[in-house]
């Protein structure tokens, strides 16, 4: 099959590999499109180790061709999406009640082990998710970021009247911005370096739009919320300037999620007063633990619009191209797709 292969950083090759076996409880899937996520681009650039050469992609959707001789809910010819984090079952964390995804031997389809820039892929039954044949599979691609963010908004806490702030109008940015509308913000700040971003923010339902490039964040936020700030702010960005903007726009007493993945290697300067004189909570958002299913009924539902988010569409073979758009954000990308 064709697959792109990454090497080593932003050596990414177009290459012909052997097609994936599926084992007794596996599916083969034959890829309908994967998206380019913020940790494919750190991937590329060097920021987030992972063993080579592999193939990324953990954001997909797709039709089963073959299944293994063990698989009984599912049959070729179904819709698909795949959780892509594997769990061992038997480790210290695996064994605990918390519904989380500390696994010591965790895998993950795209990261540690082959994923689906490539014509097809292998999944265990139990990561996968059927959904309507009905459903568009390009928006279905983006149920993986989706089921991330309502574990993101699960730790926020977000509850009916809250002000929130978000930090950043990228892909997961617009979903978190959707779900918090869901679970009753009564207002919602998004801010972003992209005017065409913010935009798109606008029209999915951010009350106030903020360029950070035009204007001082903080003191935009703070005189929409009576110069207190807000009850939650979200950094969507992966940053250690995002997470300072976001912990400056809330309001003493207030709460901070950390979802924005940096780079492995960043590192965040605060003054430990600042957290002591707000009294802030802060929490982080790890994975999608046990939220896929979620995610799923959400997106079929319509609660949460995909399709606005998908601004490139591209041909495997024009993965680099997908990549720079993705990586520069150039020509007002949003999320990017590539399709075998």
């Amino acid at each position: 099959m064709h697959a792109a292969v990454f090497y080593g950083v932003k050596d990414l090759r177009l290459e012909e590999v052997p097609d994936p076996k599926p084992s007794a409880d596996e599916v083969l899937i034959r890829v309908n499109a994967t998206g380019i996520c913020g940790t494919d681009i750190h991937i590329f650039r060097g920021e987030w180790s992972t063993k080579t050469p592999i193939i990324l992609g953990h954001e997909f959707s797709g039709i089963i061709a073959e299944i293994g001789r063990d698989v009984k809910s599912l049959s070729v010819g179904d819709p698909v999406v795949v959780e892509p984090n594997i769990t061992c079952g038997s480790c210290y964390f695996c064994r605990l009640s918390e519904r989380n995804y500390f696994c010591e031997n965790l895998e993950a389809i795209g990261v540690t082990i082959n994923g689906a820039f490539a014509e097809y892929v292998k999944a265990r039954e139990s990561n996968i998710y059927k959904v309507p044949r009905e459903f568009n599979l390009d928006e279905a691609a983006l149920i993986e970021p989706l089921a991330c963010c309502v574990r993101g908004i699960d730790q926020a806490g977000i509850r009916a009247g809250d002000a929130v702030a978000i930090v950043g109008a990228g892909p997961v940015g617009l979903i978190l911005l959707q779900l918090a509308k869901q679970a009753g913000a009564s207002m919602i700040i998004q801010t972003d370096m992209e005017d065409a971003r913010l935009k798109l923010a606008s029209k999915l339902g951010a009350d106030y739009v903020v360029n950070i490039k035009n204007e001082d964040p903080i003191e935009a936020i703070r005189k929409l919320t009576d110069g207190y700030g807000v009850d939650v702010a979200i950094e969507a960005v992966g940053s250690p300037k995002a997470i300072t903007q976001a912990m400056r726009a809330t309001r003493r007493g207030g709460r901070l999620l950390i979802f924005g993945v940096s780079p492995q290697e960043a590192i965040w300067e605060v003054k430990p007063f600042e957290l002591y004189d707000k009294e802030l909570t802060v929490t982080t958002s790890y994975r999608s633990p046990f939220t896929f299913q979620r995610a799923v009924r959400i997106a079929v539902s319509g609660m949460v619009r995909l399709k606005p988010l998908i601004s490139h569409v591209f041909k495997l073979e024009e993965i680099h191209r997908a990549f720079e758009i993705a990586e520069k954000k150039l020509e007002g990308a949003v999320k990017v797709l590539v399709k075998p």
